[in-house]
């Protein structure tokens, strides 16, 4: 049976503010406000992997250095996106 434990419930909340921040913020800055809150984290997510290509290392030194990484693949993300595939993705 899946047993998420006490640090698997910190690990999840770190990834729920961490990626719902920068997928607000990202939302914020393309559209002038955020996404819905599944929006919002499932982009801060991939915006992670993303940034932490580009980025390398600078999002294990805490909080705002995850937020940071996330935000900016993001937003690589969103302009990727939409400069490749499609024009109003993520309008």
């Amino acid at each position: 049976m899946f047993h998420l434990g006490f640090c698997g419930c910190f690990q999840l909340l770190w990834v729920l503010l961490v990626g719902g921040t920068a997928g607000y913020l990202a939302g914020w800055v393309i559209r002038g406000r955020g996404y819905n809150p599944i929006g919002n984290v499932l982009l801060g997510m991939a915006g992670f992997f993303v940034g932490g290509l580009f980025l390398g290392r600078a999002g294990a030194y805490g909080l705002c250095g995850a937020i940071l990484v996330s935000f900016v693949g993001a937003l690589v993300l969103i302009i990727g996106v939409r400069v490749f595939l499609d024009e109003d993705f993520a309008k």
